[in-house]
């Protein structure tokens, strides 16, 4: 037994060694290319050649030596998995909307409310989503790998017959540049918004765990009184809040400290115009257009931040495709805006249909990376916004925007469905009396109808009372600030919900693609990054639900509209219609056919006073 020990321990010892060795080899090769090419100098090529001939096995310091000499490969590696991986996850996070287990607030649902001017006016419904998603069907997941793989093959055989693929760049790239245009103002507006929240938070805690809130309608900061004792309070509960008078600025605690340095007047003037600065990039104005006899149309969303992101796209694909400057930035610029794009209006509906997308996918990569020269050719010409790049010494990488935004789908719907969890737990089952009244026979008179006896039945029913949504996106400035906060708010519990699943399938997605670039190192070969990441993904998540007994939730979980549904109840008439309780307001817009009409309307509007008091932070 001990001799078999031996032999094994020396199989070990030789395997490992060959696979140290065809790395090192490998990328020597790759250095000896890079020389040749004027990428690197021989001076480094010297001092690489130098730690793989020092390399041993007895010797510890030679492996670090040998890690240290290729560092410039990992870097490499690096940036390219933390794009990956920062683009999927904002994008995830972005893609959040009201799953059919919330109920809509009642900002929502529209209705009417009362100025301060005693006039009644339409409530402004509230966006829970940025954009509409396109859901995919089963069909669509099954010919997917067909419309990939027919595309893939006729854009390899236009460059076989154009020869010179600089033409075919160019139309490409106007193709794309044009599409990145308005995914990447998303992308870089989104991002600005980002950034304001970090600096204009609703909420903030000091070192001593007191909780602020931030009212940017009156210029104020109130303080969550220290004998408040509810650490996670519910959505419909008022928090008790008291004013500080010593925080005059809408900063948190540390970025307002400086303005304590400066005299009482320029700190008056700061903080005025911090106070302007908040509430210009926290508007939110919309676009009213309409013509008599054809229709109506508005357009909501519209921020300082979406305005300045478009403006930086358009000068990103001014610089890119006209001047072409910055290539390598702003090729990795329009990849990820496009990749940020598709994540939000694309959902793959279910986990079955996800996971079929994701398998039929594996087989179209496999077949196009291992056994014909279409992928890594059109990949390699192209130089167009479908892929980011990396570089790092001379050594340089990329990563195609499938490989991204396929496997960053199912993040999303991994994300999306511990959202439907989180709030499939609220769900409250009231039993609820319904009362009805009828009247035995028909009676054709008043009198008789007052002199007829009337049979009363009430029935029990059990009715589901869903929690109100609180959206969670927006919220990163009041996560960053709060982390020291107790108790919460209703909106910082919304934004830290559980999520299980999308933990486990980004962690799924670090190991798949580490495995692919660890493969492409060894072998020298372009590998199908799908090969190695849907079936880790796939394992990891699906025995996640084998495990936790949620097997059966997971697979009958759907994004549908038609399952968002909710138990009302209504007061009907004796012919079964529903009885309206108020008619002002169509009263009040009866009134405006007195007055006349407007043939063209273009309108910008500012939101009101009132729409900056959110009761959800």
């Amino acid at each position: 037994m001990a001799n078999l020990g031996a032999v094994e321990s020396s199989l070990g010892d030789a395997s490992l060694g060959n696979f140290v060795e065809n790395i090192t080899k490998n990328l020597t090769e790759d250095v000896a290319v890079s020389l040749a090419a004027g990428n690197l100098t021989a001076g480094k090529v010297s001092a690489l050649s130098a730690a793989r001939a020092a390399f041993s096995y007895s010797d510890p310091s030679s492996l670090k030596q040998l890690l240290y000499a290729y560092r410039h490969v990992f870097l490499m590696e690096g940036r390219i998995l933390a794009l990956a991986l920062g683009i999927i996850y904002v994008g995830a996070h972005a893609s959040l909307t009201r799953p059919h287990s919330a109920a809509p607030r009642e900002d929502e649902e529209g209705g009417s409310k009362t100025g301060k001017d005693g006039q009644r006016r339409k409530k402004k419904k509230k966006r829970t989503g940025n954009v509409a998603k396109e859901s995919l069907r089963l069909s669509d997941a099954l010919l997917m790998p067909l419309f990939a793989a027919g595309a893939l093959i006729g854009m390899y055989y236009l460059i076989e017959y154009m020869q010179d693929p600089a033409l075919l760049n160019r139309i490409i790239r106007a193709y794309t540049s044009l599409v990145a245009l308005a995914s990447v103002g998303s992308f870089l507006g989104d991002g600005l918004s980002l950034l304001s929240s970090l600096v204009f938070p609703n909420v903030w805690s000091s070192r001593n765990g007191r909780l602020y809130r931030v009212d940017g309608a009156n210029r104020v900061q109130w303080v969550q009184p220290t004998e408040t004792s509810s650490p996670s309070p519910s959505s419909d509960v008022a928090m008790a809040w008291e004013e500080d008078k010593l925080q005059t600025t809408p900063f948190p605690g540390l970025l307002a400290v400086p303005l304590r340095w400066l005299p009482a007047s320029a700190a008056s003037s700061v903080a005025s115009f911090a106070w302007s600065a908040r509430r210009v990039v926290r508007e939110s104005w919309s676009i009213h257009v309409s013509l008599r006899g054809v229709g109506a149309e508005e357009i909501e969303g519209l921020s300082i931040h979406a305005l300045v992101g478009l403006g930086l796209a358009a000068a990103a694909v001014y610089f890119d495709y006209f001047l072409g400057l910055f290539p390598s930035l702003l090729n990795n610029v329009m990849g990820l805006g496009l990749s940020y794009f598709a994540l939000q209006v694309v959902s793959l509906t279910s986990f079955a249909i996800g996971s079929t997308v994701l398998l039929g996918l594996f087989l179209y990569d496999v077949v196009m990376v291992f056994y014909t020269p279409f992928m890594v050719t059109v990949a390699t010409t192209v130089e167009a916004p479908i892929k980011i790049v990396a570089a790092s010494g001379g050594q340089s990488g990329m990563l195609g925007l499938g490989d991204i935004v396929l496997p960053g789908l199912y993040i999303c719907l991994c994300l999306r469905y511990d959202l439907y969890q989180h709030y499939a737990k609220q769900i409250r089952h009231v039993e609820t009396i319904l009362t009805s009244t009828e009247q035995a026979g028909s009676p054709k008179s008043v009198a008789e109808t007052m002199a007829m006896p009337t049979t009363t039945t009430k029935t029990t029913v059990t009715r589901e009372v869903k929690s109100p949504y609180i959206d969670p996106q927006g919220r990163w400035g009041d996560r960053l600030w709060t982390r020291a906060a107790n108790p919460t708010t209703p909106g910082l519990t919304a934004a830290r919900f559980a999520k299980p699943y999308f933990v486990t399938s980004m962690i799924a997605y670090v190991i798949g693609l580490m495995g692919a670039m660890l493969a492409m190192i060894v072998t020298r070969k372009g590998q199908p990054a799908l090969f190695y990441l849907v079936p880790v993904m796939l394992l990891a998540t699906w025995g996640r639900a084998a495990l936790t007994g949620d097997l059966k939730g997971m697979w009958a979980y759907i994004e549908d509209s038609s399952l968002d549904t909710k138990d009302v109840i209504v007061d009907v008439d004796a012919n079964g219609k529903p009885i309206e309780k108020d008619g002002k307001e169509k009263d009040e817009q009866n009134k405006d056919a007195d007055n006349g009409h407007d043939l063209f309307v273009f309108a910008i509007r500012a939101p009101p006073e009132t729409d900056f008091v959110d009761l959800d932070i």
